[in-house]
């Protein structure tokens, strides 16, 4: 062999000497990432405030039924929302829970009140930050507008053709009625003790002191804990331990986390909860498709 056979067969040498540990490290990721044992868990982030059950609930039976997963954790940032829609996601856990006996842990990053809070309570455990905002147990009716007077000021002539005295019990147009305003309370007295009586009986807290935890009182997380509102202190760390304890899932295993598909901005934007949701979002991408094919048919046709 030549002298400069012998230099390009080292100098090709140091390369790889170079490059090796690279090399090597990449491989060793690679056969980890298939010969270390994963355990799958479904994550359903809730954030803002909640009008619709349909997205959570059919994330909720996706990841109940796949026997792969073996807990579901709820990212909660939720200020409250409708009463229905809070009331059909808890009691789908609950009927969920039941029929597949899975673990779903709540995780409280800034809010978790009013329907975002009825929803946590029928998980198996919630876990908080220190000073994040818990509680608003209570209901609401928030849409009473009371215009009459100023279009009585204004010489606004406004008149509601009606059959049933309560009908208009929420026309902002109108005075409300001493009777009407008694049936509106009622119903909020109804929903309201449907929502201390679950969070009483999910909690174990007794009933007779919803004065001490309910009546729409906010509190931090720390005072949350001490009222049993919730069952611990801590971070995504802290959940994750908590997903390993009651999933059964061993430390040698990393965790997988299952997510919904993710949305753009755009979509977003029109008000879509997810792809080809049914929502404004899809109505727009019609209407604008169909525009585009009709001016592409014009165009070919002059």
């Amino acid at each position: 062999m030549k002298f400069g056979d012998y230099l390009k067969t080292l100098f090709f040498i140091l390369i790889f000497l170079q490059f090796a540990p690279i090399l090597i490290k990449s491989i060793k990721k690679q056969y980890e990432k298939i010969l270390i044992p994963k355990a799958k868990v479904g994550l359903i982030e809730i954030r803002g405030i909640l009008y619709n059950s349909d997205y959570y609930n059919k994330y909720l039976n996706k990841y109940f039924k796949e026997p792969s997963i073996k807990a579901i954790l709820l990212k909660m940032d939720c200020p409250g929302g409708a009463s229905g829609s809070s009331q059909s996601i808890y009691q789908e856990i609950l009927n969920l829970k039941r029929k597949y006996n899975k673990p779903v842990i709540t995780l409280i990053e800034n809010v978790c009140a009013s329907g975002g809070y009825y929803v946590a309570c029928a998980t198996d455990h919630i876990i908080s930050a220190p000073s994040a905002i818990v509680g608003s147990i209570g209901s609401a009716f928030q849409y009473l507008f009371q215009l009459h007077e100023f279009i009585e000021k204004h010489n606004i002539k406004y008149k509601s053709i009606t059959a049933g005295k309560y009908k208009t019990a929420t026309d902002p147009f109108l005075n409300m009625t001493p009777d009407q305003e008694k049936l509106l309370q009622s119903v909020i007295d109804e929903s309201y003790q449907q929502f201390a009586l679950d969070v009483s009986k999910n909690r174990k807290l007794p009933i007779k002191s919803k004065d001490k935890w309910g009546e729409g009182k906010l509190f931090t997380g720390n005072q949350a804990l001490k009222l049993g509102l919730i069952d611990s202190i801590g971070s995504p760390y802290n959940a994750i331990q908590i997903i390993r304890e009651k999933a059964l899932i061993d430390e040698k295993e990393d965790i997988l986390w299952v997510n919904p598909p993710t949305m753009s901005k755009l979509a977003k934007l029109f008000g879509a909860r997810e792809p080809n949701d049914g929502s404004m979002f899809a109505e727009f991408v019609s209407k604008l498709a169909a525009f585009l094919s009709r001016k592409l048919v014009n165009n070919q046709v002059t």
